[in-house]
């Protein structure tokens, strides 16, 4: 549910996807679970906060599919004290898709319209 005055470019859809964030050669990678995906973009569900506006690498693999999707984003939104009516940590950030190649973009799509 959006809340008023919100405007959404895409249409968000419940997911579950583990996602690294980061890159092994260049000292770890730190792992993210998504609580929902868009054409544009993920929310990643964590109370650990990148700030708005940095850049990170993502990787991921959507159900079913046979290749990982390798994209930077950028930290569009970040809600740190979001709690749900269960008492459940809401915290987590949205990251915009910067570059998604033309693949993976028909991959996402794909997933995305099931």
């Amino acid at each position: 549910m959006t809340g008023q005055g919100e405007h959404r470019r895409f249409t968000r859809h419940l997911i579950h996807v583990d996602i690294q964030i980061g890159e092994q050669s260049l000292g770890g990678q730190l792992q993210f679970e998504s609580r929902d995906f868009s054409a544009g973009g993920v929310f990643l569900k964590s109370d650990l906060l990148f700030e708005k506006g940095e850049v990170l690498l993502l990787t991921f693999v959507l159900p079913g599919a046979s290749f990982a999707i390798r994209t930077r984003g950028k930290v569009v939104r970040v809600d740190k004290d979001a709690v749900a009516e269960d008492g459940r940590s809401l915290a987590g950030m949205g990251v915009e898709f910067l570059d998604l190649n033309e693949a993976e973009k028909a991959a996402l799509l794909e997933y995305l319209s099931d």
